[in-house]
């Protein structure tokens, strides 16, 4: 697929606004660096905070491949959580580094559902323990009060508000590029958005628009349960349909 001037623009345009917290860098079918007519794969390299840098890496007019975090912004040591996604641009798997090496908890997660489907434990990159979810026993108590969290007036205040501020991306429409985008997040006891990430991929602008979106939501109405707040996690899926 040749690629136009103005996809070419605006990547030039997004690296040259602020070298310091984000680069972008496109490579051939051979993962070698190229130009933008050849370009295969796209790296994404921006900054989430002082001590943490993630690199994104996304087929060029395709979904994302994968997700590192970095404690610097050359990339010299894992530092964070690393998420692998399979070919349709489904969260396949996690894996958490601190200081180069794997500890804590990795997950396989099932397809479609984000389930986990398998959980790995490790320290200083040694598998500890494997935990099958399915075949743990769980009393799962039920109250009452139970609600889940949700956007201030419900589905159709939250439709007004895409419907608002959503904005179909230039690259994505010159590339006629269609999907659904799910973004995956917390809602905290205080009704703010935390850790906002891209579950299911479709392309690169597709995807920021989404993350976008949903960070400037505002607050939602927080869960609740046995009688307090509670923390709760989200999926979210977002549209994007050409006219």
């Amino acid at each position: 697929m040749r690629t136009t001037p103005l996809i070419l623009f605006i990547l030039m345009a997004l690296a040259a606004r602020s070298q310091e917290k984000e680069s972008f860098y496109v490579f051939n079918a051979d993962w070698k660096p190229t130009k933008i007519d050849s370009a295969h794969y796209m790296l994404h390299v921006h900054r989430l905070k002082d001590s943490c840098w993630q690199w994104d890496y996304y087929n060029f007019t395709g979904p994302m491949l994968k997700s590192e975090q970095y404690a610097d912004k050359d990339g010299k040591s894992l530092n964070g959580i690393t998420r692998i996604y399979n070919e349709n641009g489904l969260l396949d798997s996690t894996v958490t580094y601190k200081t180069g090496k794997i500890n804590g908890d990795a997950y396989k997660i099932g397809k479609d559902s984000f389930h986990i489907k398998m959980k790995y434990v490790y320290r200083d990159d040694s598998l500890i323990s494997v935990i099958d979810p399915a075949a743990q026993k769980k009393d799962t108590i039920k109250y009452s009060d139970e609600k889940e969290s949700e956007y201030p007036g419900n589905t159709a205040q939250w439709l007004r508000y895409l419907n608002k501020h959503l904005q179909y991306p230039e690259r994505a429409v010159t590339g006629k590029v269609e999907g659904e985008v799910k973004v995956l997040f917390i809602v905290d006891k205080d009704g703010a958005i935390d850790s906002p990430y891209i579950g299911k991929s479709v392309e690169y602008s597709l995807d920021e628009e989404s993350l976008r979106i949903v960070r400037t939501s505002g607050k939602w109405v927080p869960g609740f349960q046995n009688g307090k707040n509670v923390k709760t996690y989200k999926i979210q899926p977002i549209n994007f349909r050409l006219q």
